[in-house]
């Protein structure tokens, strides 16, 4: 694939970032922007009524030694119509339940609604498209029903698209009414955003991109070389003896977005504290470097023209036949940067990870020289703490290395290959007004009990456990409550 272009190679090698700019003979500067993903994914609100239709299949009732009442495998249809078409259609409704002592009951299942249409006479007429919806929620002691669902459609206009919704029910006559509508209130998002850009993967052996620090860089045999051929005074900073290349062409990190910047390390010249660098970010901003050698890996983040370094590990590494990988994603002010290393070989195996490390508009944990000189052996002077500053937003791609040496041969030499950026979209968690309980798993049986008092009356926690984990989950929306541990025969 020809490489993207987006300026000069310069040969003479450019200056450090924020030292002393771009190199003298960079002629050519294009910067490609790309519309920030959000504006490509907008959310759509709707709202919705359904009338229960039908009760195909009545639900089974059992009381447990706890005393709980439980409702399984109840199935009834709702006809739903939306101010959105996507979301009017036919809804088959699966529904469990178990009562607690209040008479309130915790209710959760799953439901499939056919996008269609229906007409004067109600008679419905499928047409193309499936939602896939869980949900769980409350009914209270009048059978008012609150539920929070979520689904995800196939088929049809909806495919890949979910819904985020609520429903509620007034006060009824019973689990099932049929007078009583279900009122829903939701958004429609758009697929979640899965790309894979191929940055370069050298193959044209042509590098027409742009290069700073003290080296060259240059494609052959398929594959990309970052020589630090001048490294020629003793280091006493990053911007000593560092090679950066890449393109100048941008990209941002939305809200709720991961960008993951990964390059395949082909080799690495393992000479001393010889690094491969993978980074991303700007000489007209900041960016942070996910520095690996055989002994340490480390994170380092510039800005103008500062250095701090995040985090530094010290292991034994792989530094050959590797996939360096930086994950950058936004969570509002903050940015959280995570590293890790695949196996060339299969891409799904990790072979070491850190972070996620919380970059926010404050001043962060960083080490100081003293402390990053005990677990590398590199001595900086100039580094200094994560200064008060929101993280950045703009990015390039980029490759390079770094050593820390007394300005003499041998220079060190990394080759890279296949350079890709991932874009996927976050999960949103949502939280519900329940609190979990946990504890050790002891010898015996033990029970939960709840009282209005530390006192009691102690009674069951009507609640479900999760089969092979010591916890249950109880509502937050009750009055104050105390709970206990209580051994059972």
């Amino acid at each position: 694939m020809k490489s993207i272009a987006s300026g000069l190679l310069n040969k003479s090698c450019g200056n450090p970032f924020g030292r002393l700019g771009l190199g003298a003979n960079l002629s050519v500067v294009t910067l490609l922007l790309l519309l920030p993903l959000s504006a490509m994914s907008a959310d759509t609100a709707y709202t919705a009524t359904g009338w229960l239709t039908g009760v195909p299949v009545l639900p089974i009732l059992c009381t447990n030694a706890a005393g709980q009442v439980l409702l399984r495998g109840n199935a009834h249809t709702v006809a739903v119509k939306s101010t959105d078409s996507r979301l009017t259609g036919s809804r088959l409704v699966f529904a469990n339940a178990s009562y607690l002592a209040d008479g309130t009951a915790q209710v959760w299942g799953t439901a499939y609604q056919q996008v269609g249409t229906f007409d004067p006479n109600t008679n419905f007429t499928a047409t193309a498209g499936l939602w896939e919806i869980n949900y769980s929620g409350v009914m209270e002691t009048n059978y008012s029903l609150k539920l929070s669902l979520a689904g995800y459609g196939s088929g049809g206009a909806i495919d890949g698209q979910r819904i985020e919704e609520t429903m509620t029910r007034g006060p009824a006559t019973g689990p099932i009414d049929f007078t009583v509508p279900y009122e829903y209130a939701g958004t429609i998002r758009a697929a979640p955003v899965n790309t894979n850009l191929l940055v370069d993967n050298f193959d044209d052996n042509t590098y027409t991109g742009s290069v700073w620090g003290r080296g060259t860089c240059y494609e052959s045999n398929k594959q990309f070389y970052v020589y630090g051929d001048r490294f020629t005074i003793p280091t006493h900073s990053i911007y000593d003896s560092y090679v950066l290349a890449g393109y100048k062409r941008t990209w941002n990190v939305p809200d709720d977005m991961t960008r993951e910047w990964r390059a395949d390390l082909v080799h690495l010249d393992e000479n001393g504290t010889n690094t491969a660098i993978l980074a991303a970010g700007t000489e007209y901003d900041a960016g942070y470097g996910f520095h690996l050698n055989r002994e340490f890996a480390y994170l380092v983040k510039w800005s103008q023209p500062e250095m701090s370094i995040l985090f530094c590990d010290t292991r034994a590494l792989p530094t050959t036949n590797v996939v360096m990988v930086l994950a950058l994603t936004r969570m509002g002010l903050n940015l959280a940067i995570t590293v890790r290393l695949l196996d060339n070989a299969d891409p799904n195996k990790v072979l070491y990870e850190h972070g996620p490390y919380i970059d926010t508009p404050g001043s962060d944990p960083t080490l100081d020289g003293n402390q990053f000189r005990a677990l590398t052996g590199i001595a900086l002077d100039d580094l200094v703490a994560d200064p008060v500053e929101a993280p950045p937003a703009w990015f390039y791609a980029l490759v390079g290395v770094f050593r820390f040496a007394d300005g003499q041969p041998p220079f060190p030499v990394n080759v890279f290959d296949n350079y890709e950026l991932l874009t996927y979209e976050v999960p949103r968690v949502s939280l519900s007004p329940a609190v979990q309980l946990t504890w050790p798993a002891p010898a015996g049986t033990y029970t939960v009990e709840w009282g209005p008092t530390p006192d009691g009356p102690w009674q069951p926690c009507q609640d479900l456990f999760v089969p092979g984990r010591q916890q249950v989950t109880v509502s937050a929306s009750a009055a104050a409550r105390f709970y206990r541990l209580r051994q059972t025969p």
